[in-house]
């Protein structure tokens, strides 16, 4: 039988499942009164014992044999419970929640078990604490954890269920999501994803707690209403049924000793605890196992009360909670050279609220293997306050002195309950919040390096000599065109000493020459600064003649991994794999984002302890991020190649080989709207990628002989070289025409000059005289006005070529530098200033935000020759 335990504030604790014996709630009487029921309730535990056959271990003792009305009542609220969980999945807004709410209030009925000689009277109604826990939506989460309007919320989420993407929300949905950025829905997606986890996981949680039966409609509500799965599953921890603390409390009241803590919490008189005595019963033997007994019982109730759980949640966030480290013990000769890594972590503290995320993570992993250990210091004033809360739920002001020994008896259930439940269940949850939020920070770093990497400006144009740098195996060589495709190969080795030096000197002059080259690709992996030293010692040498040749570092993180790959096999089956790599880093300076995507985005070491982080996560962040660039820049369907149009939002794999395969068959797209006869590829697909697919008149009016080609000779429309989305052509159609431009002109100085003078009347008036939405009216102005072959990525910093370096042995403190920045973290920047090493920016001193290849002037504010590092301090 279920029951609801009352304070004086008539507030009932979250329910708690007992045998029927438990269940009696005494009304006021004398000790006396309790003595003969005292009796009465062992006699009928002995009676049921003899007549019960077996029963059922759920960690706490349950009775196989039940009354019938019991049976039915549990039948009826398990009926019930069904029919809540099929509705919690179909509401989505506030009238579907208002459904949930009518079925949820006739769930509670009243149920009253007369008995001779007492009696149990359920709710009539909710309580007030039951009220407050509201079901809510994916809407009323996705509002409040990103603090977003809830109308463009409701927008949000309905985008989301009709499967658009992120880019495609982004550049053509503005109007419904008020010009949101794509770092934002990407926010806001995650919070969709993680409304439905949590639901998952509450009526997983309800169907196990039902399965014990412990459900109840009050801790369906608060389970429900629960808007994390930390808090479900610090709910669930209390009812799991493998808690040793538990088990003792539900042994106590297999005892009789319910009633005893019920009245002890409802400020009701109790017997004296000699009179339960039994020497006969483990547990009753004496005055002290009772008392244990006793105090069990009230932890767990105390545990279980949802507005201490609340008030738990208040001091937390009120309280100066600590993390605090030291160093683990470890033998002199079995100390770890990695220690040295986490020095500054043998003796650290911190305030929870207050520590970086490159700490945590730092931390972590230190502790993981066992150089330090970490502790959450949980200050006094927390336990005393907590403490006093309690007091105050279950006593009054002016209790009778003779009857304070009880008083000690809640006293000590209620210590029982922080030491032994409250406070290490609030230590995990505080581990696990740092922990989740360190991983997000790192996780929004690693996504924001990668998306400035691959928006690094191509250098179009120009045949590049790429540079695989190495010593035992020497430097492998790779020449490729304008369009780049391989030109020719070489080694040489000009580390190995100093006839081998002039013998490679004389061959990279002779591809230099051969090929006119004068752009020099240089990867940055190790025996980059020994290889540096060398191309700038040709340089001054005046090898290269006339030919004015610069060389630029490029970062070739995942370079070795790709050449390995079935990809570049394909490409280059007879090439050995080294050489490959030298092909990918001269690629990655021509066109960074048409080789980086071949590359899963894990492997281009831009992050902070990817190893450490969900894997899952991080790739599909990693992956969307891929994609929003990709669409953003866009891409010539026509040339293209399926890695490229495999990362187009709305395309896929398959649908990129599609695509290819159609291009082989029939000549190149002549327009978008082709794009339809492809395999796979029906109206949705078209819609999310159409706008990112552009089609160029340069290749795709190139001479063709193929019957498809011929038929859509004269459909090439301007319009599909620009972003405008063709769901909108009529519009600027309508727009070209009220300026009176010719499309044909699109990208012409006299054209955009035209487009800009009507576009003074602002966006709005321009969407009312064309029936639009303002956003969408912005979209087609931007577009119209780009230069022919404009690049987005033409607006950031170009590679710094250079002809000579710096040591850092010739560095002196205040010496002023040019570099680039290689990689952001949460700590500072790294920049690579041509100094042989990279050196770090501290976050105290970067002044300003900084992204991968951006140009930056440094000053050296400190320099360690003996660990080759490098301080700077970003000039103003």
């Amino acid at each position: 039988m279920k029951r609801n335990l009352r304070s004086n504030h008539n507030k009932p604790i979250i329910e708690l499942d007992s045998d029927d014996n438990d269940c009696k709630t005494f009304k006021k009487s004398e000790d006396e009164d309790y003595i003969v029921e005292s009796n009465k309730r062992e006699k009928e535990i002995i009676s049921k014992k003899q007549t019960t056959k077996k029963r059922v271990k759920r960690n706490t003792q349950i009775k196989d044999v039940k009354s019938v009305k019991r049976k039915d009542q549990e039948e009826n609220l398990e009926t019930s419970s069904n029919k809540r969980l099929k509705v919690e999945d179909s509401y989505t807004d506030s009238t579907d929640a208002g459904v949930f709410q009518d079925i949820q209030k006739n769930l509670v009925r009243t149920h009253v078990k007369e008995d001779k000689n007492s009696y149990v009277k359920f709710n009539e109604k909710l309580n007030s604490s039951f009220l407050q826990c509201t079901e809510w939506t994916d809407v009323d989460y996705i509002s409040e954890v990103n603090n977003v309007d809830r109308r463009i919320a409701k927008n949000v989420v309905k985008l989301f269920k009709e499967d658009n993407t992120i880019p495609f929300i982004a550049r053509y949905r503005k109007n419904m999501t008020g010009s949101m950025e794509p770092d934002k829905l990407r926010e806001l997606l995650e919070s969709f994803e993680q409304s439905k986890i949590i639901k998952l996981r509450a009526a997983t949680v309800i169907k196990n707690i039902d399965r014990l039966g412990k459900w109840s409609p009050e801790l369906h509500s608060v389970i429900t209403s629960a808007k994390s799965i930390a808090d479900i599953e610090d709910i669930y921890s209390l009812y799991k049924p493998s808690a040793s603390r538990r088990l003792l409390a539900e042994k106590a009241r297999g005892l009789g000793l319910g009633s005893i803590s019920d009245a002890i919490l409802q400020e009701r008189d109790i017997p004296p605890l000699a009179s339960l005595i039994d020497e006969q019963k483990e547990g009753l033997r004496n005055e002290q196992e009772i008392r244990s007994g006793i105090v069990h019982i009230i932890a767990d109730v105390v545990s279980k009360d949802k507005d201490i759980f609340d008030k738990v949640t208040s001091l937390r966030k009120t309280s100066l909670i600590d993390i605090q480290t030291t160093q683990c013990k470890t033998p002199e000769d079995s100390k770890n050279i990695n220690d040295q890594k986490y020095e500054q972590y043998f003796n650290f503290k911190s305030s929870v609220n207050a520590i970086k995320p490159h700490h945590i993570l730092a931390i972590n992993r230190a502790e993981s293997q066992k150089i330090i250990s970490m502790k959450i210091v949980i200050p006094d004033a927390f336990e005393r306050a907590f403490k006093k809360y309690c007091l105050s739920r279950y006593t009054r002001e002016g209790r009778n002195s003779t009857k304070m020994f009880y008083l000690d008896l809640l006293n000590d259930g209620i210590d029982h309950a922080y030491k032994k439940s409250i406070k290490p269940q609030m230590v995990r949850r505080i581990r696990s919040e740092m922990k989740e939020n360190a991983e997000k920070a790192s996780i929004e770093v690693f996504a924001t390096n990668v998306k400035q990497l691959l928006l690094t400006p191509p250098v179009r144009g120009k045949i590049v000599l790429g540079i695989d740098p190495g010593y035992r195996h020497g430097c492998k060589l790779a020449v490729v065109s304008e369009q780049g495709d391989l030109l020719e190969t070489a080694v040489i080795y000009p580390h190995n000493n100093s006839s081998a030096f002039k013998e490679a000197a004389k061959t990279l002059a002779k591809l230099v020459h051969k090929y006119r080259c004068t752009v020099i690709a240089l990867g940055n992996a190790k025996a980059c600064r020994e290889t540096e030293l060398f191309l700038t010692k040709a340089i001054e040498s005046n090898m290269f003649g006339s030919l004015n040749a610069m060389y630029t570092i490029v970062d070739e993180c995942g370079a070795s991994i790709y050449s390995c790959s079935p990809q570049a096999k394909s490409e280059f089956p007879d090439l050995d794999p080294n050489l490959v790599s030298a092909i990918s880093i001269a690629r990655r300076l021509q066109d960074p984002l048409a080789e980086l995507v071949k590359i899963d985005p894990k492997h281009l070491g831009v992050g902070m302890y990817q190893h450490d982080l969900p894997q899952m996560k991080l790739t599909k962040t990693l992956s969307e991020v891929v994609t929003e660039v990709v669409s953003f820049v866009g891409v010539d369907i026509n040339t293209a190649s399926h890695y490229l149009l495999q990362q187009v939002a709305g395309l896929t794999v398959s649908r990129s080989k599609s695509i290819i395969e159609w291009r082989s068959k029939n000549g190149p797209f002549r327009s978008r709207q082709q794009l339809l006869k492809v395999k796979s590829i029906g109206n949705k697909t078209f819609e999310q990628c159409a706008g990112f697919i552009r089609i160029l008149p340069e290749t795709a009016m190139t001479s063709e002989t193929s019957e498809e080609s011929k038929k859509s000779k004269n459909d090439f429309n301007p319009l599909d070289q620009t972003w405008i989305h063709p769901e909108s052509y009529a519009i600027a159609n309508k727009f070209v025409k009220y300026c009176q431009c010719q499309l044909d002109d699109i990208g012409t100085p006299a054209f955009i000059e035209k487009i800009n003078f009507h576009a003074r009347t602002g966006y709005g008036n321009l969407a009312a005289q064309f029936g639009t939405d303002e956003t969408t009216m912005e979209t087609i102005v931007k577009a119209l006005t780009m230069q022919k072959d404009e690049d987005i990525r033409s607006k950031l910093n170009q590679p710094l070529f250079r002809n000579s370096v710096r040591r850092i042995e010739d560095l002196v403190v205040g010496t002023i530098l040019s570099g680039v920045v290689r990689n952001v973290t949460h700590f500072g920047a790294f920049v690579d200033a041509g100094v042989g090493r990279e050196g770090l920016i501290h976050v105290s001193r970067m002044k300003k935000d900084l992204h991968i290849g951006q140009r930056v002037e440094v000053k050296v504010v400190g320099i360690e020759l003996a660990r080759q590092r490098i301080s700077f301090e970003l000039k103003d």
